[in-house]
């Protein structure tokens, strides 16, 4: 697989995995690059034995870990403030309350312990139980219960935010 044909199949996942552990800017676009780099290094070595989806979400999986790993691992304070420019294309109305929505959903998700995120977002991403189960290296039946317990702390954040 080539990785221009790897990035229109799989792109818009990756994008999505990396955002389920970065907040917007540099962070994010610095580990979606990262990802990028890995998979496109990784690629030579794809034999086939899994699908390509379940090979590239692996990788992204893997690298996404080691970023939280680092950053939980950086002193409190250490991070460097962000400037946020807007974007300067003009949205409707609609484009902007989804995004805001979609922005708290990561921002909830992204609170959720680590074992239980990465299932939710994988789960998020279409992948079965057992595709889970071979991208995070546990059973099936651990899958279901990680899942369901990111489901319902996931519920509970966002009702404790609109009460």
């Amino acid at each position: 697989m080539e990785l221009d044909e790897c990035l229109r199949v799989h792109g818009p996942a990756l994008w999505r995995v990396v955002g389920s552990y970065a907040p917007d800017g540099a962070e994010r676009d610095d580990l979606a690059q990262e990802v990028l780099l890995a998979v496109w290094k990784a690629l030579p070595r794809f034999r086939g034995e899994s699908s390509a989806r379940t090979f590239v979400l692996r990788i992204a999986h893997n690298r996404c870990l080691s970023h939280a790993w680092r950053r939980a691992r950086r002193p409190a304070g250490s991070d460097v403030a962000l400037v946020h420019l807007p974007d300067p294309r003009p949205a409707p109305d609609e484009q902007v309350a989804n995004r805001q929505r979609t922005e708290r959903f990561l921002e909830h998700l992204r609170t959720l312990p680590l074992g239980q995120r990465q299932v939710l977002t994988l789960a998020l991403e279409g992948l079965s139980h057992a595709e889970i189960a071979e991208v995070v290296c546990i059973t099936p039946e651990n899958v279901a219960v990680r899942l369901g317990r990111a489901r319902e702390a996931l519920r509970r954040s966002m009702e404790q935010e609109a009460a």
